[in-house]
């Protein structure tokens, strides 16, 4: 049963000669909440209101006011006639309307109750009337459990963009999400969105907001649609969290998308390519001119075919696996899951199979050698602080060897100049100095069998620049360290196609510079050659020719062949049928003629000797003995 306090208010009416007192009943509310009304009467009468709640003695302020306080004093200068008395008999709850006086002239503030039994106020209010509609929106809310507390609107966007960013770093992290999509968003994230609405309350974003956002972006319309669905995506982070009602990001006018048209490739195209790639730049011995007759016949996407590993083909089913790819995240190639997160199988044409086994073969052999190149250059680079360790060491060595070999010369320069000049004092006294000759042999031959002191002092000053280069390589070791052992994890999964020079996964940029740009312009220029030496048109250029329009061509070359949307669908790897029908819709024009022209040869082969002609399906009557008229 809810607890009743106990209250009672006494006006005490101030006269210089008396004092009186009026008691007044209370109204119980529930829930262990009271109401006890007061009178608005003159200020003078209303300084000396007193509320007495069970023994404890208030001094009722000049006007009760809205919301919870602690203390009557907070509530001073709130306007209501009624104030709700707390079961702990220290707090008053009441709702209403305040007017203040502000820097911008008269604002109304309204205080609230939240569902926790918490107080909630928003100020700035132009008029009365639009803070009763902000309280009645608030009590219809909260009716409706949809309540929002408008205070936690005031956090900014920033905020909550990163909150929301903290959220996909850990879906991605368990494998929900693709590592390049979490890059790119926050991309768009801290260049398009922060810089301009980072500072923005989160509860005060209106529509107009956006849409003078979106009237900044610059660049293509996939992308800006890309933007806003970014912050689309923030601000429904907002809902959920209870920070706003509505989102804002909703009925804007974007920029049209406008599809270009495809460029598809022909059998003979494809077959050309395939030469000239691989008579660039050696891209034969690296499988290359195999890679763009696998976009072009099997319509793999770019991190597809550079996540290929040799066991993902399987040559006996002619399937290639899709359970992997790589993709280029802050520069550096990471392994991400599939797009649309499913592995699905492709096909592989004979014609194909035959080229991937040589392929395969070859790079059987190529990844032992790639990974004992690897091993030694990294044996070299933890070895590396050893090796500045020892030549350190000896140049302190080689110092104190030429400091001892100098001292050695110059106490046998010494006996040899004291022996001489004993000789030459025997010689002037016609004494015998034969022997001191011997002793002067002796010394010289010590003396040339010790090192010269210049030349051991060049060999030791020359060991500095060996450090400060090995110091030099030092310092790139942890990268090349790190670049090293990512490429000996990358050869240990045998990937099927290799950077020439990285010797592991395959970047598209590096493929698209190296070979395919300058094979096109190597068909283009004997397309060229060919159309003049034999007095035909000039055929019109390929120019740039981008990997995933290889891709394009696949899709084109299997509509040809008589393959349905379902088909092209499933061997693009796309998560429907329609996604199929939307990018790919000017290869299926020509369904509707087929499908009249297939009907039209099924009739007539049935109906040989049927006339179609007008005449021969006029109307006729129905004779009268015909059994329909017995029914």
């Amino acid at each position: 049963m809810d607890s009743i306090v106990q209250c009672r208010v006494e006006t005490i009416a101030t006269d210089e000669d008396d004092i009186e007192v009026e008691p007044r009943s209370c109204s119980v509310k529930r829930r262990g909440y009271l109401r006890a009304p007061f009178d608005r009467r003159s200020s003078r009468e209303r300084q000396h209101q007193v509320l007495y709640v069970e023994g404890r003695t208030h001094e009722a302020p000049k006007e009760v006011g809205i919301g919870r306080f602690a203390s009557w004093s907070e509530a001073a200068e709130m306007p209501l006639d009624s104030v709700c008395v707390g079961p702990d008999h220290d707090a008053l709850v009441v709702t209403g309307i305040r007017k203040y006086e502000s820097a911008k002239g008269v604002r109304y503030k309204a205080r609230y109750r939240k569902p926790d039994g918490r107080e909630g106020s928003k100020a700035g209010f132009r008029t009365e009337a639009s803070a009763k509609a902000f309280l009645r929106d608030l009590e219809q809310s909260r009716a409706h459990g949809t309540f929002v507390d408008p205070a936690r609107g005031r956090e900014t966007i920033a905020v909550v963009a990163e909150e929301w960013l903290t959220r996909r770093r850990a879906a991605t992290a368990q494998r929900n999400g693709k590592l390049s999509t979490l890059a790119r968003v926050e991309g768009i994230v801290e260049k398009h969105i922060i810089p301009v609405l980072g500072d923005h309350r989160v509860g005060a974003l209106t529509q107009a907001d956006v849409d003078a956002w979106v009237n900044t972006l610059s660049g293509e319309a996939e992308s800006i649609r890309k933007y806003v669905s970014v912050l689309r995506g923030i601000m429904k982070h907002a809902m959920r969290s209870k920070r706003i009602a509505v989102n804002p990001v909703h009925d804007l006018t974007l920029p049209k998308v406008v599809r270009q048209k495809k460029r598809y490739l022909s059998h003979e195209q494809v077959t050309a390519l395939h030469d000239a790639v691989n008579r660039t730049n050696d891209g034969e011995s690296h499988g290359y001119g195999v890679i763009t007759t696998l976009l072009a016949y099997c319509g793999l996407r770019w991190s597809e075919v550079s996540g290929l590993r040799i066991d993902d083909v399987d040559f006996e089913k002619r399937r290639i696996h899709i359970g992997h790819t790589i993709v280029l995240v802050g520069g550096r190639q990471v392994e991400d899951v599939p797009k649309n997160y499913e592995a699905r199988e492709v096909p592989i044409p004979g014609f194909l199979a035959t080229m991937l086994t040589e392929h395969v073969e070859r790079r059987e052999i190529e990844i032992v050698e790639d990974i004992a190149r690897l091993t030694a250059h990294l044996e070299r680079i933890t070895t590396r602080e050893q090796q500045i360790a020892d030549l350190r060491t000896k140049y302190n060595t080689m110092t104190a060897y030429i400091a001892e070999v100098t001292e050695a010369r110059r106490v046998l320069n010494e006996r040899i100049a004291g022996i001489n000049a004993d000789r030459v004092q025997r010689i002037a006294t016609e004494l015998p100095y034969e022997a001191l000759d011997e002793s002067i042999a002796r010394a010289e031959r010590k003396l040339a069998r010790l090192p010269r002191p210049e030349v051991l002092t060049k060999r030791r000053d020359g060991i500095p620049a060996k450090i400060e280069r090995l110091e030099k390589r030092a310092a790139k070791d942890p990268r090349q360290k790190e670049i090293i052992e990512q490429g000996l994890a990358a050869l240990a999964q045998k990937p099927l196609f290799v950077g020439a020079r990285t010797r592991t996964w395959l970047r598209n940029a590096t493929f698209r510079s190296g070979w395919l740009t300058p094979a096109v312009a190597l068909m283009d220029a004997e397309a060229r050659a060919a159309a003049l030496k034999a007095d035909l048109p000039i055929p019109r250029p390929l120019g740039d020719l981008e990997p995933h329009e290889l891709r394009h061509t696949c899709a084109s070359l299997a509509v040809s062949a008589g393959a349905n949307v379902k088909v092209v669908q499933r061997l693009l790897g796309h998560e429907k049928a329609s996604v199929t029908l939307d990018v790919y819709s000017d290869l299926f024009e020509t369904d509707l003629d087929d499908v009249a022209r297939r009907m039209d040869e099924i009739v007539w082969a049935m109906s040989a000797d049927t006339d179609f002609s007008r005449g021969a399906s006029e109307t006729r009557p129905i004779p009268e003995d015909d059994p329909v008229w017995q029914k």
